[in-house]
């Protein structure tokens, strides 16, 4: 029975997504790959090439906000190629916009926190190019409305062309008007860490840990 013998060592790749290798106990037969793999490539974290087995090994590529749930979801599909039963949790993923450099990075850390897998940039060109290349669901988008570059609000009508099932909440920490006209949810900055969980929960339908 095949198991993971080591925790991710980053052997390659580049700053913004790295290469990882895990071990396994032993070199898995061909059967065990396939099963290995179809299960990850269903799971819109990886895709393609972005996986593989490679001898007594794991590869994969991933942001490093995401590497722990990477690794929870790995040991469960070693458990489904192993034939074991195993029931995989619903992976959601948080695209967070906002260039105030503490209140985003503060929002990503209560997210990931909180199980889901978060992408941040402070950049609304590079949230675009995030919605446009990443494989699997954006489910949410929490953005700021006041940016130097885009207004938050024409960031997520561009960003919803691309992926129209994403979910979007607005933050700000400024008066501003319009909001409501949007039909988007929003929260006030600088908000509570367990009102941003919980109002997150909510428009995902997913339970707070």
């Amino acid at each position: 029975m095949l198991n993971r013998t080591s925790e991710p060592e980053q052997i390659g790749g580049s700053d913004r997504i790295p290469t990882w290798r895990v071990s396994l106990s032993e070199d898995p037969d061909a059967e065990w790959r396939r099963r290995f793999l179809k299960a990850a490539h269903a799971s819109d974290i990886f895709y393609d090439a972005r996986i593989t087995v490679a001898d007594a090994a794991i590869i994969f590529e991933i942001e490093r906000p995401a590497l722990a749930l990477a690794c929870e979801r790995i040991d469960e599909w070693i458990v489904h190629a192993n034939g074991e039963p195993s029931a995989a949790p619903r992976v959601t993923t948080v695209l967070v916009v906002d260039d105030d450099a503490e209140v985003g990075p503060l929002a990503r850390d209560v997210l990931q926190s909180a199980g889901y897998v978060v992408l941040f940039t402070s950049d609304p060109l590079e949230a675009v190019r995030m919605a446009r290349h990443r494989p699997g669901e954006i489910n949410l988008l929490l953005v700021d409305v006041i940016m130097p570059l885009m207004d938050g609000r024409e960031l997520a009508r561009r960003l919803l062309v691309i992926r129209p099932n994403m979910k979007v909440l607005l933050m700000s920490g400024y008066e501003v008007s319009g909001l409501t006209e949007t039909g988007w949810p929003f929260i006030a900055k600088p908000f509570n860490v367990t009102a941003l969980a919980q109002k997150v929960a909510d428009l995902v339908g997913r339970p707070l840990p």
